[in-house]
C-alpha cells in the first residue's frame, strides 16, 4: 500500500555526539522523541537499530552503517522530502507508481529517466527492479504485506525498514530525518535540519499556548456507515492543541484513528467552532454531495470548514501527506493561522485552505 493512500485514508485528516571518524554516527541520547529507531554503537562498528519495523514485530532490526547506499528505492511519498532536504535527490532511482509523487524536483527527475516507476508497490515489477540495480530499498510495512519485500530481499537487496508511520507526535515523527541522515553518512546535516525545526515547533506552540480562546475541533468525514476521526492521543490531535485549540475527543486514548456512527459526532461535535481535516472532499458541495447532513453542522453552516489541500501535485497527490510529516512547524503554523491569525498575521498556509 502506497503511503499516500494510505494516509488518505487514515487522516480524515540530550548530549551532542561525541568526534568520531564516521561522519554518520550519533548517539542515541540525540534521538530526542522518536520512539522506533536509535544508534547503537560498540566494539563491532555503528548500527542502525529500528526498534519497531513494523506494527507488533517480535522484534527489532540491526543495519551496519558501514557502507552508504548511492542507488536507493523508496516505496512511500513520505521518504522523499528527507532526501531533498539533505540533498540527496540522486540517489532515488526508483519508486513504486510515480504519479503519487507532488514534489517538483522527483516528478522533474522521473520525466527525465532518472527514476524508473516500479508499479503498483503492492506488487512490485521485479524484473524492472533489478533492471536499475539498486543497492538498498527503503520500506514500510503496515504489517501483513511483506511478500514482496520477502521477494526483493531473496534477490540479495537490502531492504530498510521505516516505521515512522508508528511515531505519535509530530516531532517524534519528523525525527527521522536522523535516520536517513544515519543512512546517508549525513548526520551532522540531519541533526542541524531537526533542530531549526524543532525550534521553530516549540516557539509556535509557546505562541500559541498564551491565548485565553481555545475553539472546538471536529474533524474527519464519514466513509459507509463509518466516521474516521484522530484519537485523543493521536498526532493529529497533538497538532490541534497544539495550535491553540480543543480537539473535543482529546481525553481519548486511542493512539490511532477512532470510528464512530454519524450520530455519535453529531452528538459531541455539532456546535464545533471548526471542521479541520475532510479527507478527499476539498468543497462545500463535494461535501453535501457524499452527505447532506454535513450542513446541519455549525462549523460548515459557519463556513469554518478547512482541509489540507493546497498543495496537490500534478498528478492529484496531496503534498501534505509527501511534505508534512518531515515539517510539523508548517503545518502547526497553518493551524495557527486558522485558528488564531492574529497570532501570525503576515503568514501564508502551506497545506490547509478554507473551503468554498
Amino acid at each position: 500500500m502506497n503511503r499516500f493512500i494510505f494516509g488518505i485514508i487514515i487522516l480524515i485528516w540530550g548530549c551532542s555526539a561525541p568526534k568520531n571518524e564516521k561522519s554518520s554516527v550519533f548517539s542515541t541520547n540525540d534521538i530526542k522523541y522518536a520512539k522506533g529507531f536509535h544508534i547503537e554503537k560498540n566494539e563491532e562498528g555503528s548500527f542502525l537499530v529500528i526498534d519497531e519495523p513494523w506494527p507488533k514485530a517480535p522484534k527489532p532490526i540491526k543495519y551496519s552503517l558501514e557502507n552508504v547506499p548511492n542507488r536507493i528505492v523508496c516505496t512511500s511519498t513520505s521518504h522523499l522530502p528527507f532526501f531533498e532536504m539533505l540533498g540527496e535527490e540522486d540517489l532515488v532511482v526508483g519508486f513504486p507508481n510515480i504519479n503519487y509523487i507532488s514534489s517538483k524536483a522527483f516528478i522533474d527527475r522521473a520525466n527525465e529517466g532518472l527514476i524508473t516507476d516500479l508499479g503498483p508497490d503492492g506488487s512490485m515489477n521485479m524484473e524492472l527492479l533489478l533492471g536499475i540495480n539498486p543497492d538498498a530499498v527503503i520500506a514500510f510495512d503496515m504489517g501483513g504485506e511483506s511478500q514482496t519485500l520477502d521477494k526483493i530481499k531473496e534477490a540479495g537487496i537490502p531492504v530498510y525498514y521505516n516505521s515512522d508511520f508508528l511515531e505519535q507526535s509530530p516531532l517524534g515523527r519528523a525525527e527521522w530525518i536522523k535516520f536517513f541522515g544515519a543512512l546517508l553518512n549525513k548526520q551532522h546535516e540531519a541533526d542541524s535540519i531537526f533542530s531549526a525545526i524543532e525550534n521553530e515547533y516549540l516557539r509556535l506552540k509557546e505562541l500559541a499556548s498564551k491565548t485565553e480562546n481555545k475553539p472546538s475541533i471536529l474533524s474527519g468525514v464519514v466513509y459507509g456507515d463509518t466516521w474516521f476521526l484522530p484519537g485523543g492521543n493521536n498526532w493529529a490531535a497533538t497538532f490541534f492543541n497544539n495550535a491553540g485549540g480543543e480537539y473535543l475527543w482529546d481525553t481519548d486514548t486511542t493512539t490511532g484513528w477512532m470510528e464512530l456512527s454519524f450520530e455519535a459526532v453529531y452528538e459531541k461535535g455539532h456546535n464545533a467552532d471548526y471542521w479541520i481535516g475532510t479527507s478527499t472532499l476539498n468543497s462545500m458541495d463535494e461535501m453535501k454531495g457524499q452527505d447532506d447532513r454535513y450542513a446541519e453542522f455549525e462549523a460548515f453552516k459557519d463556513q469554518k470548514v478547512y482541509n489540507y489541500s493546497k498543495k496537490i501535485g500534478p498528478n492529484g497527490g496531496y503534498d501534505f501527506f509527501e511534505s508534512g510529516y518531515s515539517r510539523p512547524d508548517l503545518v502547526l503554523s497553518d493551524l495557527i493561522k486558522v485558528l488564531h491569525p492574529e497570532l501570525l498575521p503576515k503568514y501564508e498556509t502551506v497545506y490547509f485552505q478554507q473551503l468554498n
